[in-house]
């Protein structure tokens, strides 16, 4: 890790009581990390003393918040380092920065994802009860932050279970597309399995909210997107956060441009749709 004078120290423990909350799907390209990267440098710019941890071979995450490769850095430590015993999860804590500026964001911080997150499975092969591998990594982190955010995969791999498993609250993240709304059922599947061996930890038992996003706006755009939309709202009740997240072509944009969008064009409409997202959270007011 780099032991450059001008990197922050990270928080130490305050006795706060952190919010964990897992953002998950049985499908890939649900928008997870897009979500997370915007829900983190929004609580942040409100505050909050924000920690992601993803958990993707894709790194999508800690591309948005300022690592592009972090494999190709020697210097800086990742997940898979963590897991390896070559350093803490508190000494892999790396700060936020902007891609674009290069610019610290303040409050925010995050653990690097590797490219070589598909061999956790193999690491922990001869682990006991391996599913709770983040269960047992994770109080290293907690009372430190307010919020963390776990970025799954887009599968039920062990990434995954051990965020369900850590998780304080579940975020199913859909859109509304027939591929992503079935991802909810294969999520709430997975949920409950892992409830039978996990409950008495305390692991959630059910979804606690669902974020839809690249919702069309109306009718006209394509009535089957809309009424997958309408039956998700319908099946799940409250547990759908207002707003959906309507398409907008500021994300891909912002996707490119290696930052969140409520940081790339924060009067986008999708910025502020985020921004009321993370509010409905009770992320921050």
């Amino acid at each position: 890790m780099s032991t450059d004078i001008a990197t922050p120290i990270p928080p130490v423990s305050k006795g706060r009581t952190t919010r964990v909350l897992t953002l998950a799907s049985g499908s890939a390209g649900s928008g997870k990390s897009t979500l997370a990267a915007a829900l983190a440098e929004q609580a942040a710019a409100h505050g909050r003393t924000v920690c992601v941890l993803g958990l993707d071979r894709q790194r999508d995450v800690s591309r948005l918040l300022g690592y592009d490769n972090p494999d190709a850095d020697e210097d800086l430590a990742t997940l898979i380092d963590v897991i390896d015993g070559i350093c803490t999860l508190d000494e892999a804590l790396v700060p936020g920065r902007n891609s674009k500026t290069k610019e610290l964001i303040p409050g925010l911080w995050l653990v690097l994802e590797s490219s070589k997150l598909d061999t956790l499975s193999v690491k922990l092969a001869g682990v006991t009860a391996r599913e709770m591998w983040l269960h047992r990594l994770l109080p290293q982190l907690l009372g430190r932050f307010d919020i963390i955010l776990l970025d799954c995969p887009g599968n039920m791999d062990l990434g995954t279970q051990g965020a369900l498993i850590a998780g304080t609250e579940i975020v199913g993240c859909t859109k509304s597309q027939e591929k992503e709304a079935r991802g909810l059922t294969e999520l709430e599947d997975k949920i409950a399995d892992l409830h039978k061996s996990f409950g008495f930890m305390g692991m959630r038992d059910s979804l606690d909210w669902i974020v839809i996003g690249e919702g069309v706006t109306g009718v006209s755009q394509g009535k089957v997107y809309f009424d997958i939309e309408k039956q998700v709202r319908a099946a799940y009740g409250d547990l759908v956060v207002y707003p959906t997240i309507r398409d907008d072509v500021k994300v891909p944009e912002a996707y490119s441009a290696s930052l969140p969008v409520t940081l790339y064009n924060p009067k986008a409409e999708a910025a502020t749709a985020y921004v009321k997202v993370g509010q409905s959270m009770k992320l921050y007011d």
